[in-house]
């Protein structure tokens, strides 16, 4: 390919970096603007630290996929470094490592995804506490109200024999009762309103912290392949500078070329490996935040 050709590759490359960039972080923020205005119209259901934990998981996912498309250019620029070794002696060095700072954003990010994972899921046990002392409640008061019948029941059977005497007292009595029985239906609603709003905030919970859980362990394996591929990286460049220096001194060393070619070899099949997690870790991440998204969007 002549030098037009990889100038206008190199463009066309960068241009696709740029667009994926932008249509990332495009995404991200229409994603947290859909999500705060949803919370912000559902002030009175959601808490605080409710908000908290659902905001901490819409950022730290943000930061995790911007730090994945970063990754998926240092392993481009990895690649392009290998493939230009293949034409040029097995004794230059890399010119720099590029998942030197990669690696500590990553510990980074896993951490913070670590700690807003213990979040969502202590506020989920919270909320689920909350669901369960409401259904006791309804359960205990529709207890209650079987007994209650029961007893009326027995009453009006006793009270048969003098339901002539006292039809006159009953009346007004019946007709007091029917405010009771109007703010007993709206309690009624009330609580049915809350169990439905403790729902929903329990299932946004749960698809929140399945979410974390399943990108924290593609994190974990991420993390695992860049520490691999870093300090090959480092091990090779010792390698190819102990090389070049005995070059200079007029001396030959085949047997680690050999190596340091092997070693090159396995290098370039673990940045593969390292790319096609990663868009996996996009993946997750995306499909994720729609899973969640969807929840927030449920009507009541």
């Amino acid at each position: 390919m002549s030098a037009r050709g990889q100038e206008a590759a190199l463009n066309i490359d960068q241009e696709y970096d740029n667009t994926l960039r932008l249509l990332n972080e495009q995404r991200c923020e229409e994603e947290m603007e859909a999500h705060l205005q949803d919370m912000t119209m559902q002030r009175s259901t959601y808490s605080p630290e409710i908000e908290v934990a659902m905001a901490g998981y819409f950022n730290a996912s943000a930061e995790a996929s911007e730090m994945c498309v970063d990754l998926l250019r240092n392993i481009k620029s990895a690649q392009r470094n290998y493939q230009s070794m293949d034409s040029t002696s097995a004794g230059a060095p890399l010119a720099v490592n590029p998942f030197c700072t990669t690696r500590s954003n990553f510990i980074q990010i896993h951490d913070k995804y670590t700690s807003m994972f213990r979040s969502i899921r202590s506020t989920h046990k919270k909320v689920a506490r909350k669901l369960k002392v409401v259904k006791a409640i309804k359960k205990l008061l529709k207890v209650g109200l079987v007994v209650a019948c029961s007893a009326a029941a027995v009453a009006a059977v006793a009270a048969a024999a003098h339901l002539l005497f006292f039809g006159l007292m009953v009346g007004p009595a019946a007709a007091g009762l029917c405010p009771i029985a109007l703010r007993k239906r709206m309690t009624k609603k009330t609580r049915s309103s809350k169990t439905g709003s403790l729902l929903r905030l329990r299932e946004q919970l749960d698809t929140a912290a399945k979410g974390a859980y399943v990108l924290g362990n593609d994190l974990d394996t991420v993390s695992q392949l860049v520490a691999r591929l870093s300090d090959g990286i480092e091990r090779e460049n010792a390698m190819s500078q102990y090389c070049v220096e005995r070059e200079r001194e007029g001396s030959s060393v085949p047997e680690m070329v050999s190596e340091l070619k092997k070693s090159y070899s396995n290098s370039r099949m673990l940045a593969l490996e390292l790319e096609e997690h990663v868009c996996l870790c996009l993946a997750t991440i995306d499909r994720a935040r729609v899973l969640v998204i969807q929840e927030i969007s449920k009507q009541a």
